[in-house]
């Protein structure tokens, strides 16, 4: 006969008293599991019959995508899997917040270590239940249509790892908050700083990096929190859903299990700590171990102060005192009502003082940090031999990048991973340059973004202005945009020999023409521009206008454009062989009608006008008022030239809006100006004929002065 002290037999006692448990968490993932699926697969079985799949293949694919969203990596189960872990932690443990319920265990013939071990267990043995009977359900239906293949198997069984230790997680950290609290709602709020309070700290220290300094940038090195589990699963669940095979899901979901595993391991350790050493008198109070009352208020007070110190200085314009004085009072008044909580007594909101100066003190520390930069985060530049390369991205040439199977690749990730340039010395010349040099002072002022890669394996990211027009910066950033490092990571024309073999469509345009190319000569003309691409550097391509430019189209909708200049001989001399060349200025004789439009924009900027006429205007495309259309039209004045020694005057000072000018200066082209080229229809310049007009920026400081009088304000 089992005894009644057993494992066994306590084990199912405690199940007795969970049954509500057994019902939610069936229902829950029911839901989610057999649910979703069966609504997926609906959803694809009606775009079949709206003829939506051409072949049977597709839609078996469909199919077999649909089950793996929702038997595999779905963000829908993030709830699901978190609110049933807290359910689980919260009942199994929830005695310990009533006097009563504690003094009846107690006085059961069972060691605690027992009673620990059969009420945690049970907990995952409702969650595995519940999940494994679901998924089995959910398997059955998807194999009903035929679609449950060995890829879709294997992409549930690691989404179930995924969500399992996603769940102990969770489970442990409500169980912990249940071990350091004596009633329900303060152990919700514990439970709630355990599961978020490092991602909304990381937020807030996001948003104070930018908000206070000037060189703050995280495109490449993610300032991410480090040991928020709930963050690695939403911030990641969706990225794994769509990768193609299960061995690419395994290589990015195995190191987070391991984490997370680890993490697990130590929220139970102190889970159990904290339950042996948990004295039955801490039932019914806030916190069972008043030596976690004091850091505890730290971190809450100044987290509050935090988030109300951003709120405020967004709101107020950036005014550094009204959230300095926000911070400090909500610091004051958070600390007091953590007294009163944690004493159920409004009489103790002053009790602890020290505690309150040492949180109202960390939260001043921590806007002085910010504030005066005492940390030295806006004033870092490492040291040329602390540098191992160097990614440099000045924010002008923008690449698409993909692999050998045409799927995308982040620019961020191809940059991180192949860009280092040597041009160390350099690149800290013009951060150093940057320190000293005042904002307002750069006539043409370059967001540039940098990181440094450091000889200890660390990654530090930063980014500053460069001005490109200062001449002691062109010799700099000629060794570093020349190099062959810089171009060899930047282009992807210079390394990926493969896509040209399967190119689908290439042109040449110069704005208006656009001149199909020889498929079989892509793999010629790509080399022709390698050549030409050797001379490039940052005097070449600065303020200096294309004269054209490549497009190759590939597989999946890729596609590569590349600006063609006029000292790019191997391009030009394969084009005009080909009779493709065609130069960026049109002719006269082409040419039927040019149409200027001046919208006046120096109105804006117009400090006073002896009339008082345009005053409104100006008010009302700053605030883009509801009436902001109709001044527009008051002011925009348009004019049609069709005279030809007009228009060939005019042309000479124009350039397509469709070629590339992002090494240009920002006040290359007169932003009053717009200007729409009609061509002759009966002309042999061979332009599209199903376009009518053609657009044109106006060069800035060359406008012919009959264009300006004639569209000057009347």
């Amino acid at each position: 006969m089992t005894s009644r002290n057993s494992f066994w037999a306590r084990s199912v006692e405690n199940h007795k008293r969970r049954i509500w448990v057994w019902i939610v968490a069936f229902l829950i993932q029911l839901v989610a599991y057999v649910g979703l699926v069966t609504i997926y697969i609906s959803r694809i079985r009606y775009y079949e019959a709206e003829g939506v799949y051409r072949t049977a293949q597709a839609y078996a694919e469909a199919l077999a995508q649909a089950v793996q969203d929702a038997l595999g990596f779905s963000p829908k189960l993030f709830l699901a899997v978190g609110l049933l872990a807290a359910v689980i932690g919260k009942q199994g443990f929830s005695y310990l917040n009533d006097r009563r319920k504690v003094d009846m265990y107690h006085s059961v013939p069972v060691s605690k270590k027992r009673r620990f071990l059969v009420i945690y267990t049970n907990g995952v043995v409702i969650y595995l239940t519940s999940t494994l009977v679901s998924l089995i359900i959910g398997i059955l239906v998807a194999a009903a249509q035929g679609v449950v293949t060995g890829q879709v198997i294997a992409v549930v069984g690691i989404a179930f790892l995924w969500n399992l230790l996603f769940f102990m997680v969770v489970y442990h950290m409500m169980i912990l908050a249940e071990m350091l609290t004596g009633n329900s709602f303060v152990c919700l709020c514990v439970f709630a700083l355990l599961a978020f309070y490092e991602q909304v700290l990381y937020s807030c220290l996001r948003s104070f990096r930018y908000s206070f300094f000037t060189r703050a940038s995280n495109n490449y090195v993610l300032f991410v929190p480090k040991l928020s589990v709930t963050s690695d699963y939403y911030d990641h669940v969706d990225i794994i859903k769509y990768m193609d095979t299960p061995q690419e899901m395994a290589r990015t979901v195995f190191p987070y299990l391991g984490k997370w595993f680890l993490i697990a391991l130590v929220l139970f350790v102190c889970a159990y700590v904290c339950y042996n050493k948990r004295m039955s008198e801490a039932a019914g109070k806030a916190i069972a171990f008043s030596g976690i009352k004091p850091v505890l208020k730290v971190l809450v007070v100044v987290l509050a102060a935090m988030i109300v110190g951003g709120i405020v200085r967004d709101s107020t314009y950036e005014n550094d005192m009204l959230m300095l004085a926000a911070m400090l009072a909500c610091a004051f008044i958070v600390s007091a009502v953590m007294e009163i909580v944690y004493e159920f007594d409004l009489r103790c909101m002053l009790r602890h003082w020290g505690s309150s100066i040492i949180a109202v003190a960390c939260t001043a520390l921590v806007f002085c940090v910010f504030k005066f930069d005492l940390a030295g985060y806006d004033s870092y530049i490492p040291e040329a031999d602390e540098v191992e390369s160097v990614l440099f991205q000045p924010n002008t040439d923008y690449e698409n990048y993909w692999d050998e199977n045409f799927d995308y690749i982040s620019n961020e990730d191809h940059l991180m991973e192949n860009m280092h340039i040597t041009a160390i010395e350099e690149v800290i010349a013009l951060a150093d340059k940057d320190q000293k040099e005042d904002y307002e002072t750069m006539i043409d002022p370059r967001w540039v973004q940098v990181v440094y890669h450091l000889k200890s394996g660390r990654d530090v990211e930063r980014a500053f202005y460069v001005d490109f027009e200062n001449p002691g910066n062109e010799e700099l950033l000629n060794r570093i945009v020349g190099s062959d490092e810089y171009k060899n990571s930047m282009y992807q024309i210079t390394w990926d020999e493969a896509s040209y073999d399967s190119v689908q469509s290439v042109t040449y345009t110069n704005g208006c023409v656009t001149s199909t190319l020889p498929l079989e000569d892509a793999q010629e003309l790509r080399e022709a521009y390698l050549k030409d691409l050797e001379q490039m550097d940052f005097s070449l391509v600065h303020n200096k206008l294309a004269c054209g430019q490549l497009q190759f189209g590939f597989s999946n909708y890729k596609g590569a454009s590349y600006p063609v200049y006029d000292s790019y001989t191997n391009v030009l001399a394969y084009l005009k062989e080909q009779g493709a060349y065609y130069p960026v200025t049109l002719e006269a004789e082409d040419i039927a009608a040019v149409t200027v439009t001046n919208y006046h924009n120096e109105l804006l900027y117009e400090e006073e006008d002896s009339e008082g006429a345009y005053d409104y205007y100006r008010e009302a495309v700053a605030t883009q008022d509801a009436y902001y259309e109709d001044y527009y039209e008051d002011v925009t004045v348009q004019e049609s030239f069709e005279d030809k020694e007009d228009i060939a005057r005019i042309v000479e000072h124009i350039y397509p809006v469709t070629l590339p000018t992002d090494w240009n200066r920002r006040e290359t082209f007169d932003s009053n100006y717009f200007v729409a080229v009609e061509l002759e229809k009966d002309s042999d310049y061979p332009y599209d004929r199903t376009e009518y007009y053609f657009n044109y920026n106006m060069i800035a400081g060359e406008v012919p002065a009959f264009v300006a009088e004639a569209t000057a304000l009347k």
